[in-house]
């Protein structure tokens, strides 16, 4: 029997020193619990960055939670199942997530990106007010569809979506978000490279 994974390859990655946080996995409330402390306390010295970091955490979980079609069945509940990703550089830091969705959604989500990273601070906020007001019109969204904006509007920077077709019927879709580490910071396109 042949197995391309490598333990000792994923050991290596996730050990970087640019790696902060890193789970692949069911999304339940013990392990948001667990990430949620580990995020509040790594950044206890700096509430400010602390407060956006963990607004930014549970914006893109929720994602998870609400979208990815990768489930497991764990004692009596049916889980969500994605990949969170908290890394490093010298200026920033970037929050990853990703999950499996349906191809038929990726396009909506990625137009949504896009539509959100042409608005300013301002339109994006009035947006925000008028989604948060209005009747939910898509039947598939489990909430006003203001999470996103509020990650770009936290970060304030550009949102990094994409997707990788895995089959005929699932896409890998992955969002980054980039947060200065100080507000003098210079912003940058984000990249999970």
């Amino acid at each position: 029997m042949t197995d391309d994974f490598s333990l000792l390859d994923y050991y290596r990655m996730t050990s970087r020193p640019d790696v902060l946080m890193c789970y692949r996995g069911p999304i339940s409330i013990p392990i948001l619990n667990e990430m949620s402390s580990d995020i509040t306390d790594r950044f206890a010295d700096n509430v400010s960055l602390k407060k956006k970091l963990f607004s930014i955490y549970v914006e893109l979980v929720q994602n998870i939670l609400h979208y990815s079609s990768e489930k497991i069945n764990v004692k009596n509940r049916r889980d969500s199942v994605g990949t969170i990703l908290l890394t490093q550089k010298e200026d920033v830091y970037l929050f990853s997530c990703g999950n499996l969705v349906e191809n038929q959604y990726v396009d909506e989500i990625i137009e949504s990106c896009q539509e959100i990273n042409g608005m300013d601070r301002e339109t994006l906020r009035q947006i925000k007010r008028e989604k948060r007001n209005a009747p939910n019109p898509r039947p598939r969204s489990k909430g006003a569809g203001i999470g996103l904006i509020q990650v770009a509007l936290t970060s304030g920077n550009p949102l990094k979506a994409e997707y990788k077709r895995i089959d005929d019927r699932h896409s890998f879709f992955y969002i980054v978000a980039t947060v200065p580490k100080n507000k003098k910071a210079k912003l940058i396109s984000p990249s999970i490279n």
